[in-house]
């Protein structure tokens, strides 16, 4: 129990400075988001969103070459490159572009990457730059995966609730049909997503 205590305490502390370092980055405080990074490699090094952090300090203040010895020590910079972008796309467009664009072209069929790419391309006057993102969307795929999945898997919960209940099972059914109105809410965010997809590629193609 203490080390588990220890280790929980030893993580959240990690997760505390990162939110620092974040933080000082979203501002453009580089230097402060620098001394944070500096400080969290030298106990852990092998920490790979400290690495990307330290790659992308560096790049983004002109040391791209020593950037890049950190890019490869963070792993996939794919994914933690679009986990920025999606972080920065309310606060800097400009860095959540840079950012999107690296992310496209290394998953050109991420639905979501275009979308947002599109997006905010549209918020900086780009629109031709923004068609060219709802062009290469594949609205089809979002349906299944958003909308027929979602909607069959909650058509599955409920018909076994009903079973359930039948069989007087009352305690499991709740529960299978609290899970259901989950599914609700998430068809209903999802669904919506999609269908703003397919309104933009049709749009685009125009």
């Amino acid at each position: 129990m203490r080390e588990t205590g220890k280790r929980r305490m030893h993580m959240e502390s990690i997760s505390k400075l990162l939110n620092q370092i974040l933080g000082h980055y979203e501002k453009k405080e580089y230097e402060a988001a620098e001394r944070g990074v500096d400080l969290l490699l030298v106990s852990h090094p092998d920490f790979h969103r400290g690495q990307f952090m330290k790659a992308v300090i560096l790049e983004e203040t002109g040391r791209a070459v020593d950037a890049e010895r950190h890019y490869e020590k963070a792993g996939n910079r794919y994914t933690l490159w679009s986990r920025l972008a999606m972080q920065l796309q309310d606060i800097d467009p400009d860095r959540a572009i840079m950012y999107y664009e690296r992310a496209t072209k290394m998953d050109p069929q991420n639905n979501l990457l275009w979308f947002n790419l599109g997006a905010l391309y549209e918020k900086k006057g780009r629109t031709d730059d923004a068609r060219g993102c709802y062009r290469n969307l594949s609205p089809l795929k979002e349906v299944l995966s958003k909308i027929f999945i979602p909607l069959g898997f909650m058509i599955f919960l409920i018909s076994g609730g009903a079973m359930m209940i039948q069989r007087g099972e009352r305690g499991l059914a709740a529960v299978v049909i609290a899970s259901a109105v989950f599914c609700v809410f998430w068809l209903k965010r999802d669904a919506g997503k999609a269908i703003q997809m397919i309104v933009k590629k049709n749009r685009a193609g125009r």
